[in-house]
């Protein structure tokens, strides 16, 4: 059996169980199929109780109570499918392709560690200090695992997250933050047509913030303010009294995102119409994962690990998260998008690419010699 044949069966058993992010039971299902696998080769295994709220994580090490590791792969259990769905679409292979829920997000991704960590060199691990982390609720935003993604990556050198390449193979060498903030504007409601200047509208307060959250933007640094959701008022012949906005901000570092959000604040601050008050409050935050000079350097020993495994690496920026933006914050360089390619995700013609698999996980191998 091919390596490729077998990488497949094993896939299979992973992509034929629900295991969406609010089926714990599926999600810490899987991680069990998952600790059998790292255990049959000589790994340290945890199962990690992260909560109520989601299933349970993993922690493979190869080099048993280890209390830091030089480098973290990380690739999450979870899918966005409800249960019925791997019934209803198995794991099936056409031509040149895979599919099934989760089949590329993440399923490939968590698979292919496996096997990079099974065909690694045994003198490069008994050099290295390896973490294989894989989390519950990637699909929620993580909130029950991003602090333990966190904490591990304070005790490492570099992590490489392993959603899968873009469908053309490219790797994300850099994320975007992403903050998300909501500001609500009381004012005083009244007739719009006898008595309009008793009232204080709260829309148009909402609509002049939200121009000046806009102008905000900086494009030459890459970062941007959406105030993307705007709701207010309850008809057109009243002062509205009540409006909100909810603004999405992105930057490609944590300096310039700390200054947006300080912008945001100062303009929640102000007066935009008399007799309206406001109030902020941030939803959600994510740091950014930026492409630093030790990220170069990672990514210069990843090119040379994939020209040793036949094939050109290239390299996207993106301008949405990952768990690479938890593990970053700790400053140590994070590259993500290092597992087989993909795409279609979340939708039933998602796909993983066969062609990518077996050169994927060469290129892992490879990178460990590197580092």
């Amino acid at each position: 059996m091919t390596l490729r044949d077998e990488y497949l069966a094993h896939l299979a058993m992973l992509v034929n169980r629900d295991c969406g992010s609010h089926n714990t039971a599926g999600v810490t299902a899987v991680a069990e199929d998952m600790k059998k696998l790292f255990d049959s080769i000589g790994w340290e295994t945890t199962i990690v109780d992260l909560g109520p709220k989601a299933g349970h994580g993993l922690i493979a090490k190869n080099k048993p109570g280890s209390e830091t590791c030089d480098v973290i792969f990380n690739a999450h259990l979870d899918t966005v499918f409800p249960d019925g769905e791997a019934a209803k679409r198995p794991f099936k292979i056409e031509g040149d392709r895979a599919y099934g829920p989760g089949c590329s997000d993440c399923k490939s991704g968590v698979l292919a560690i496996w096997y990079a960590c099974k065909l690694a060199h045994k003198e490069d691990l008994d050099r290295l200090s390896v973490w294989c982390l894989f989390n519950p609720d990637e699909e929620l935003g993580s909130p029950s695992s991003m602090h333990w993604l966190e904490e591990c990556a304070g005790k490492a050198k570099a992590a490489l997250v392993f959603e899968a390449a873009r469908a053309n193979g490219e790797l994300v060498r850099s994320r975007k933050g992403v903050a998300t903030y909501r500001v609500s504007f009381k004012g005083v409601s009244a007739h719009a047509g006898n008595n309009p200047w008793d009232g204080c509208n709260a829309n148009v307060a909402a609509m002049r913030f939200a121009l000046a959250a806009y102008e905000l933007a900086d494009k030459d640094r890459g970062t941007t303010v959406n105030p993307g959701l705007i709701q207010g008022g309850t008809g057109s012949n009243i002062i509205s009294d009540a409006a909100t906005i909810t603004c999405d901000l992105r930057y490609w570092n944590d300096l310039d995102g700390d200054a947006l959000e300080a912008g945001l604040k100062a303009l929640a601050e102000k007066t935009w119409v008399e007799g309206v008050t406001q109030e902020y409050v941030r939803l959600s935050h994510s740091p950014a994962m930026p492409y630093s000079p030790d990220t170069k350097a990672l990514v210069e020993k990843i090119n040379e690990a994939a020209e040793e495994a036949s094939f050109t690496a290239e390299w996207v920026d993106a301008g949405g998260g990952s768990d690479g933006n938890h593990m970053a914050v700790k400053g140590i360089p994070v590259v993500d998008g290092c597992g087989p390619a993909g795409a279609g995700f979340h939708c039933d013609k998602e796909y993983l690419r066969l062609d990518t698999i077996e050169e994927r996980i060469h290129m892992i191998v490879n990178l460990m010699k590197r580092l």
